[in-house]
């Protein structure tokens, strides 16, 4: 097994698998399309700016998941930029450590950049966060659920 980390924009082609898992995930029951999350992850690859950047972690040549370092995630908190957001990893590839490895791939991408905090929202996966040294600021409710925003000084 080698992992590497690459970003969309280093490799384009793995795109319609980033946009695909990013809709499933993410967007699906929103009622938005595949063919618009497909078309922002296109746009992402090929845009030369830090925000937004698409890491995704390869097992060999396979993807097996991916996370992307944004602006405004959270509607009406711009005060909270950037952002760790879209944590995915592949179902049949999910507790070997590869969320772990994609925070920090994050993380370091951050740090390089001299940005000195990141932020996310969560609604399951505090532990997750916490066990690499997140920290809960504030939680809120929407359509039912509870959410956790946490942050990182990098």
């Amino acid at each position: 097994m080698i992992l590497t980390i690459v970003t969309t924009g280093q490799r384009p082609e793995l795109t319609s698998i980033t946009g695909t898992w990013r809709w499933e995930a993410f967007f699906k029951d929103d009622g938005i399309g595949l063919a618009d999350v497909l078309r922002e992850e296109e746009a992402a690859a090929a845009s030369a700016d830090l925000f937004p950047t698409v890491l995704v972690l390869l097992d060999g040549e396979r993807p097996v998941g991916m996370v992307t370092l944004c602006l405004d995630d959270l509607e009406g908190r711009p005060d909270l930029n950037p952002w760790l957001a879209g944590l995915y990893v592949a179902p049949e590839h999910r507790g070997k450590g590869h969320a772990l490895r994609l925070i920090d791939g994050l993380e370091t991408l951050v740090r390089n950049a001299n940005i000195g905090r990141l932020s996310l929202y969560t609604a399951s996966a505090m532990e997750l966060y916490r066990q690499v040294g997140w920290t809960t600021i504030e939680t809120f409710d929407q359509a039912g659920e509870r959410f956790s925003i946490m942050q990182k000084h990098i």
